[in-house]
C-alpha cells in the first residue's frame, strides 16, 4: 500500500449492533494511523465513542431485529434515518463506512448514492444475503465502492451473485482481540456456566426466563453448579430482573457486567442467544449451546426466507451441526437441560466439540482484519485522488 500524506479526512460510520460497535472502534483506530487528523462521526456505541467518533445517535435505538419488532420502532428508526441522511448531505464525508445492520444500512446506502454520487461507500461486515433474500446482491455494485467480507466463502459467493462488485476478504476482526485457544485440558474442573441471553431488550425478555429455568433445573440435579449471567450494561440487568420478577437472585446465579470474553473463558459451558458470541466461544474453546426465540410472526416469515439450515455461524461455517441449537418452539428448558448436563460431564463429547470448533476458527484466516480493511479504505481514497485533475488535488 502506498503511503499517503496525512490529511483531515472525514468519515461517517454507521453501526447498529453491539458487535458492530466493537468492530467499528477497531477500524477507527486502524484508519487513524493513516489519517491522524481525521474526523469520525456517525452512529455507534460506547466503544466507537471511546475511539474518537462523534456520536450522532446511540446504536441501542437501532438495535432491534425481526419484522414485528421493527414495525413497533419504525417511527423512531425513520426519524434517525432521515436526520442521519441530512447530516451526511451537509457534512459531505470523504468516505461512508457501513457496518453490518443491513435492514438500515442497505436503504441508507441507496439514498446516499443518489444524494452524494461521488462519495466512497464501503460496506464492512457484509449483509448475510447468502442466507436470505440473495437477489438483493445484484444491486450492490451500484451502491458500494468496496465490500469487505469476514468469512472465506463470502468472497466467491459475492463474485458470483454481485457482478462488478469489488469484494475483499480480510478475515474476522474477533481474531484481532483473541488468539484461538489450543484444546483446553480435558480435566478442566470449573463448575461455572455462562448465560448470555443477548444484547437487545427483546432478547433479554424472551431468552432470560428460559435460561433462568435451565439453570434452576440443573442446580436441582447438581448443587455445586454456578451460573454467570453476563450482561453488557446495568439497563439490561434491570430489565431482566423486572421481567423475572426477582429482586434478589439465588446464590447460584451471579451477574457480571462487561468483559464477556474474560468471564466466558473461565466457564466450562456457555448457553447463549445466537450471535457473534457463538464465534467468541469457539475461539475460546468453550463448549456451547445456542438458543433463539422471537415473535411467532417473525419466525414464520423468517423460516420461509432463510436458506441456510443452521442459526449458529459456527455450524454455518462447518456445514454441519457442531453446536446444539434450540430454536423457537424447541427453546424449552426440558429440551436444553439434558444436553447441557451431558456437555458438562461427557469429556469425549466436549473434546470432540472443541476440536471441531477449532477447525472452524482455523478456517477464518489470519489476524489483522481491522488493519487490512483500513489499508483498503486508504487505497480507495488514494484512487479517488489520482482520478482528480491536477488542479483539484490537495
Amino acid at each position: 500500500m502506498m503511503q499517503v500524506k496525512p490529511s483531515k479526512k472525514k468519515f461517517l460510520l454507521v453501526a447498529g449492533e453491539t458487535s458492530g460497535d466493537l468492530y467499528g472502534a477497531l477500524l477507527i483506530e486502524a484508519v487513524r494511523k493513516s489519517f491522524p487528523e481525521a474526523v469520525f462521526l456517525g452512529v455507534g456505541g460506547l466503544r466507537m465513542a471511546a475511539a474518537g467518533q462523534i456520536q450522532l445517535y446511540d446504536l441501542s435505538k437501532l438495535a432491534v431485529v425481526g419484522l414485528v419488532e421493527v414495525i413497533k420502532n419504525l417511527a423512531e428508526i425513520r426519524r434517525i434515518f432521515k436526520e442521519l441522511l441530512h447530516c451526511a448531505i451537509v457534512e459531505k464525508p470523504d468516505c461512508v463506512i457501513l457496518i453490518d445492520y443491513p435492514g438500515f444500512n442497505l436503504r441508507f446506502a441507496s439514498k446516499l448514492r443518489k444524494e452524494l454520487p461521488t462519495t466512497k461507500i464501503v460496506y464492512y461486515i457484509s449483509p448475510q444475503v447468502w442466507a436470505w433474500n440473495s437477489q438483493r446482491a445484484a444491486r450492490f455494485s451500484k451502491l458500494f465502492d468496496l465490500m469487505v467480507v469476514i468469512f472465506p466463502f463470502e468472497k466467491p459467493w459475492f463474485e458470483k451473485n454481485a457482478l462488478n462488485l469489488r469484494v475483499e476478504w480480510v478475515g474476522h476482526p474477533l481474531l484481532d482481540r483473541l488468539l484461538p485457544n489450543p484444546l483446553p485440558n480435558s480435566q478442566f474442573s470449573s463448575n461455572k456456566i455462562a448465560l448470555l441471553p443477548g444484547s437487545r431488550r427483546m432478547e433479554i425478555i424472551r431468552h432470560l426466563p428460559i435460561l433462568y429455568q435451565v439453570a434452576w433445573k440443573m442446580v436441582m440435579k447438581h448443587h455445586d453448579y454456578e451460573f454467570l449471567w453476563i450482561a453488557p450494561n446495568e439497563e439490561l440487568i434491570e430489565l431482566g430482573l423486572a421481567h423475572l420478577g426477582e429482586k434478589h437472585l439465588p446464590e447460584w446465579l451471579k451477574i457480571q457486567i462487561g468483559y464477556p470474553l474474560s468471564h466466558i473463558s473461565r466457564c466450562r459451558l456457555a448457553i447463549l442467544a445466537s450471535g457473534s458470541v457463538s464465534l467468541e466461544c469457539a475461539i475460546l474453546g468453550v463448549p456451547q449451546i445456542v438458543i433463539y426465540k422471537t415473535n411467532p410472526l417473525t419466525y414464520q416469515v423468517g423460516k420461509r426466507l432463510v436458506k441456510v439450515p443452521f442459526l449458529s455461524i459456527v455450524n454455518v461455517l462447518a456445514s454441519e451441526q457442531i453446536v446444539p441449537e434450540f430454536v423457537q418452539y424447541d427453546a424449552h428448558p426440558d429440551k436444553i437441560v439434558p444436553v447441557a448436563l451431558r456437555l458438562m460431564e461427557d469429556e469425549e463429547l466436549r473434546t470432540w466439540m472443541k476440536k471441531r470448533m477449532k477447525e472452524v476458527i482455523d478456517s477464518l484466516g489470519s489476524t489483522g482484519a481491522s488493519q487490512k480493511t483500513s489499508n483498503l479504505i486508504v487505497d480507495l481514497l488514494n484512487e479517488e485522488k489520482k482520478e482528480q485533475p491536477l488542479h483539484l488535488r490537495s
